[in-house]
């Protein structure tokens, strides 16, 4: 199963474009069909559906960024252009990048997902891609110019590491956005289930689940696969939007087979277009939740608040950096360390099993390391009591709060340090004070530079480790 990456319902937005006189290009992310008014037209022309760009009257091709709501790997891409006829671009391709955010798209490395293709008119086309790494944008270029109605965007979600890490406590655990999908249902007449998993907020009674009036016994109800399984806390039962035929109550299952199941919510009455929080008695650890609604109606958002399991959430943790692209892929280890000679083989070693693995090849890629690989890498590092970048500075939390007669001394033994070495004073700063990083500073100035830099790599190598663990949130031992 597929999930919708782009349009508006789940947050795709247009970035940027460089035209849209005759018609909006945010229309390419509705998620409605596209229609036709045939008497409707505006100041500037006929009134469409979809983006469309005037007649281009000099040399190039139109085109438009677009953030998906949901950055993942892409499988389908659909290209609708109905109720376009003789306004239709002839040819059309993708690209797509990953980056954090829209402002690092000036930098982004952008890869080719649909080379340049021929587009009929009033028509659908679909395409299918293979994997091509964990794409956050995509830009749409048609040409010359002309109009398209819809771009659809499908394939699988893969989260942010910031989204998965146990760090930030309870996360949604059925959320689109990290891969949850309903498995079943015993009703979808009005709306399907999946759109109580969108991340984003509702807007209608349209826009939620909603079932059939029931005429006989029994209730209705979901069953979900969640997107990462792990220890249910609470789940939240959003009816905004429905206030005559909002559920009279709901109860909750769990399981982690699918098969045999615990209920942990017991009928409880629920608000009509009201955000209910319901917090479990007792925590319980599911990959599969059932939301039972009595005896019918609609449901805006489902969320199951919990904390991932370190099983599930390794998993997503490792299927984001392996499927990173480009310059996302090269920043994520440039963070650890800044020898390229380092990163270079970090990237080579990928696609990583497990998230120990990383680890592992970060102390074998130091094995290939020379002495200017070093120098390079302990470049990357502001002085010991000099402010950095937000990595450093957390590591040298000890010295934020020194006196400025510490600080006085540290200044003059890096001026010592690096006079003699060569190289900038290393040390393992995460939980030492300025007072003990000074000590240590005044012992090692005494080695010969020989010994130095072998001592301070190896500190750089206890730097990374401890980067890359807090990166990827694996939990200190």
């Amino acid at each position: 199963m597929t999930t919708d990456l782009i349009s508006e319902r789940v947050g795709g937005r247009v970035v940027s474009f460089n035209d849209e006189f005759f018609a909006e290009a945010a229309n390419l992310l509705e998620i409605s069909d596209p229609v036709w008014k045939p008497d409707e037209f505006t100041d500037r022309g006929k009134w469409m559906d979809g983006w469309e760009t005037r007649r281009r009257r000099e040399p190039g091709h139109d085109w438009c960024v677009i953030a998906l709501g949901i950055p993942g790997q892409i499988s389908q891409v659909t290209i609708d252009t109905s109720h376009f006829t003789g306004n239709y671009p002839e040819e059309f391709s993708l690209e797509g990048c990953g980056v954090d955010v829209d402002a690092r798209l000036d930098d982004a490395f952008w890869v080719e997902l649909i080379g340049r293709t021929g587009l009929q008119g009033d028509s659908v086309a679909r395409f299918d891609l293979k994997a091509s790494g964990r794409i956050s944008h995509v830009r749409l270029n048609i040409f010359p110019d002309g109009g398209v109605a819809r771009l659809r965007v499908d394939g699988h979600p893969i989260p942010g590491i910031e989204k998965v890490c146990p760090e930030i406590g309870l996360v949604d655990l059925v959320s689109l956005a990290s891969g949850g999908e309903p498995t079943d249902a015993s009703d979808a007449h009005y709306s399907p289930p999946s759109n109580m998993l969108r991340p984003t907020e509702p807007i209608g009674m349209w826009d939620g689940w909603e079932t059939r009036r029931r005429r006989g016994p029994g209730n209705d109800w979901v069953v979900f696969k969640l997107g990462m399984a792990g220890v249910v806390r609470e789940a939240v039962v959003d009816t905004r939007y429905f206030k005559g035929n909002a559920p009279g109550w709901v109860s909750l299952g769990v399981s982690d087979d699918g098969k045999v199941w615990k209920e942990v919510l017991s009928r409880v009455e629920v608000e009509a277009d009201s955000i209910n929080h319901l917090v479990l008695a007792t925590e319980t650890h599911a990959r599969w939740v059932k939301l039972d609604i009595h005896p019918d109606g609609g449901v805006a958002r489902f969320r199951v608040m919990g904390m991932s399991d370190s099983e599930s959430a390794g998993a997503k943790r490792l299927h984001y950096l392996n499927s990173l692209l480009g310059q996302s892929a090269t920043g994520f280890f440039h963070t650890a360390c800044r020898s390229t000679r380092w990163v270079s083989s970090m990237l080579a070693s990928r696609p990583f099993s497990t998230v120990g693995e990383v680890v592992e090849a970060a102390e074998v890629s130091f094995l290939e390391l020379e002495e200017s690989d070093w120098l390079e890498a302990f470049a990357g590092h502001p002085r010991i009591g000099e402010k950095g970048d937000a990595v450093a500075n957390r590591e040298q939390a000890g010295s934020a709060n020194a006196d400025q007669a510490v600080l006085a001394a540290i200044g003059e033994v890096n001026r010592r340090y690096e006079e003699k070495f060569g190289f900038t004073y290393i040390v393992y700063a995460t939980g030492k004070s300025a007072r003990e990083m000074l000590a240590i500073a005044e012992k090692r100035i005494e080695n010969s530079r020989e010994t130095e830099i072998k001592i301070a790599s190896r500190e750089q190598q206890k730097i990374t480790a401890t980067r890359l663990r807090r990166m990827l949130c694996i939990q200190e031992d």
